[in-house]
């Protein structure tokens, strides 16, 4: 196999790549978790690796799923990406479009099937819209709901929805009010996510207070409606709490009707409580920032991401339920990291399935980030777009997609 440069790939590049996402320089995030697990890689040809665990792995398949290996010799660039993928990068034109063309080196013989791909980038989602239906785009990623809606039911369009996601308000723990675990649970309390369900996400979603799909092994039917929107409940706890005239920010990125409704129907829900709550729309650039360094002082809408995998794979690999204190939220604790090492090394089912509703009860009572409603992934295309496939960690795939000429 061969990367998108014409080196060939070996064995090496993947002992270098499992190994260069633990410097923290490369701000890897979890990968670094799935990283460490293995404290032996060796090469015993070029086109063989071995990775030695001291424990067993169960998630294991999770990490090869979402792990892309990149071009060691070029990976430090931010200006050139190369892989092995069907698709070869060709430019980036910051806040305007990405570009790849065919690899037709793809280790896959025959695909990919379209010669480029052109990604332009919509920071209002009307105005992508706009150019979908002037037949300017083929494909619309994230469209507004009621646009999805509208043209889901055209003829002309196709849509296609990935099970991927779950809308969270995380906290910041590390500074006031929400480092108080009371104040967290009363702003769980005031979540109306069935409202939400119903006029933000159009019923496309479904409610729910802990981040598990239903096929989940963490999924506890019983535990997922713990926190019903209850304003008394919550005064309750912020008199408990001491706990009065609050007044903090709800972080947001730009651009997205969805983000931007849930922001003000919680914001009037807090109104209610006496909390005045301050919506901080930001660029993506300056959002991230936000909430990865934990600049913002509140709260924040934010997503999680991987939900077809193991809990410990989505855990660990989310911003927002990473137990290793680098999370948006800044939350740590000895019980949260013990419980996260001890699933991710058990590779007896039940007793995972144990660890996770001990996972389930501690998200439950701290309540530094709080789930809303499994969100799932939409896209739009123009019915002659056929083929495009669904991964296992929530994306779409173009490498099977083709054009029907008209």
């Amino acid at each position: 196999m061969s990367s998108h440069s014409g080196r060939e790939l070996t064995s090496d590049d993947v002992k270098w790549n499992v190994e260069y996402v633990r410097d923290p320089k490369v701000a890897a995030g979890a990968l670094i978790l799935q990283s460490n697990w293995f404290n032996a890689i060796d090469t015993p040809d070029k086109y063989t690796v071995v990775l030695g665990s001291e424990q067993p792995r169960p998630a294991v398949f999770d990490f090869f799923e979402f792990f892309d290996i990149v071009d060691k010799d070029t990976a430090a660039s931010l200006t050139t990406l190369v892989g092995t993928g069907p698709f070869k990068f060709v430019e980036w034109n910051q806040g305007d479009h990405f570009l790849f063309r065919r690899n037709e080196n793809y280790w896959q013989g025959g695909l990919p099937y379209l010669d480029e791909v052109r990604i332009s980038i919509h920071a209002d989602g009307q105005a992508m819209i706009v150019q979908m239906e002037s037949g300017a785009l083929d494909v619309a990623d994230g469209p507004p709901l009621a646009d999805f809606a509208r043209l889901a039911a055209d003829k002309t369009y196709r849509s296609l929805n990935l099970a991927s996601g779950t809308t969270v308000i995380g906290v910041n723990t590390t500074r006031p009010p929400t480092d108080n675990k009371l104040v967290r649970q009363a702003l769980n309390y005031a979540l109306d996510r069935k409202r939400i369900v119903d006029s933000v996400y159009k019923n496309t979603g479904v409610a729910e207070t802990l981040p598990w799909e239903t096929n989940s092994l963490a999924f506890d039917a019983a535990k997922n409606n713990a926190y019903p929107y209850d304003l008394d409940k919550a005064r309750g706890l912020l008199a408990q709490a001491g706990a009065s005239n609050l007044e903090f920010d709800l972080v947001t990125t730009t651009g997205n009707q969805q983000t931007d409704q849930l922001a003000q129907l919680y914001q009037a829900a807090l109104a209610q409580l006496g909390i005045k709550l301050n919506i901080q729309g930001y660029q993506t650039a300056t959002y991230l920032d936000q909430i990865n360094n934990h600049k913002y002082t509140g709260a924040y809408i934010g997503g999680i991401a991987y939900a077809a995998m193991e809990p410990v794979t989505r855990m660990a690999n989310s911003r927002h339920l990473d137990p290793s204190g680098n999370s948006n939220t800044g939350f740590t604790s000895p019980q949260y990291v013990s419980l996260f090492n001890t699933a991710s090394a058990e590779p007896d089912t039940a007793k995972r399935k144990a660890l996770y509703a001990q996972v389930n009860d501690l998200l439950l009572e701290e309540s530094f980030v709080m789930p809303i409603a499994n969100a799932p992934a939409r896209m739009l295309a123009r019915a002659t777009v056929h083929d495009i496939g669904l991964s296992q960690h929530g994306a779409f795939l173009f490498n099977t997609a083709w054009l029907e000429h008209s």
